[in-house]
């Protein structure tokens, strides 16, 4: 039976993995980030939010280029992770709060950013508007999240997330982003897909700290895959078990129209 689904529980169970995301390699040095400050181009004078911060990777590298970052997360062990991680930089500061209610003012932020966060976000639209408010006209916003590839391997990709994390939603198609940009009032600038990350699934399955039968159903997705999801997600085997797949990452520069 699967354990139920919070907003406080996910938080809390997202605390007890902290210390797993601070030292994960995909999180600390994926090859998102250079991208993600390639589009962004911060200047020494903006003020940024990094949402769904996680262990604060993301909201770190900004704080190195501009002027303030807030980190924002639900998840206290999370921020107290990234506190400790990042107490050397004195122009960051990891806050309460979610995506769709930041309690920050309207018109606060040059640049906000989303990485490997908005597949756990309970509405993508709500989410986007909050990010409109709080973003000053001209703002940018940058997202980085796992993507599905196309219709043919959704269903497949869909259960293994569901199955390995109880809280992930949904990776949306490349199309359904543009869609969800358009409708947000921000103007979509540029994204792509062509980013991916090889990851090893011993280590996926171990940073979730999953109990064995649930860990046991995420192996048995990858032993039954189908050839499409083999060949979609590149997934390497060893002795019948996967030892790593690809994942796309979707990486979307949008603006606040000035």
């Amino acid at each position: 039976m699967p354990e139920p689904s919070t907003p406080l529980l996910d938080a809390q169970r997202w605390s007890k993995r902290s210390a797993d995301y601070a030292s994960s390699p995909a999180h600390t040095s994926g090859p998102s980030l250079p991208k993600l400050l390639q589009l962004l181009r911060p200047l020494a004078t903006d003020t940024c939010l990094d949402i769904g911060t996680g262990a604060g990777h993301t909201a770190a590298l900004l704080a190195k280029h501009t002027r303030y970052v807030y980190g924002l997360d639900p998840a206290e062990g999370m921020r107290h992770t990234a506190s400790h991680t990042y107490a050397h930089l004195s122009n960051l500061e990891f806050v309460d709060g979610t995506s769709e209610k930041t309690g920050f003012p309207d018109d606060t932020f040059d640049i906000v950013t989303a990485r490997h966060t908005l597949h756990h976000h309970p509405s993508i639209p709500k989410t986007l508007r909050e990010v409109t408010r709080v973003l000053k006209p001209g703002g940018r916003l940058v997202i980085v999240d796992e993507v599905t590839p196309n219709e043919v391997v959704n269903e497949w990709y869909d259960v293994l997330e569901r199955t390995r994390d109880r809280t992930h939603l949904r990776a949306y198609y490349m199309s359904e982003w543009q869609r969800f940009i358009k409708r947000s009032g921000l103007m979509w600038v540029v994204g792509d897909s062509l980013t991916v990350y090889t990851l090893d699934v011993p280590s996926w399955i171990a940073r979730m700290r999953l109990p064995d039968e649930q860990a046991s159903a995420v192996r048995a997705l990858f032993r039954d895959a189908p050839e499409a999801a083999r060949q979609t997600f590149n997934i390497a085997y060893h002795q019948g078990e996967a030892v790593s797949f690809d994942m796309p990452m979707a990486i979307i520069l949008a603006v606040k129209p000035a």
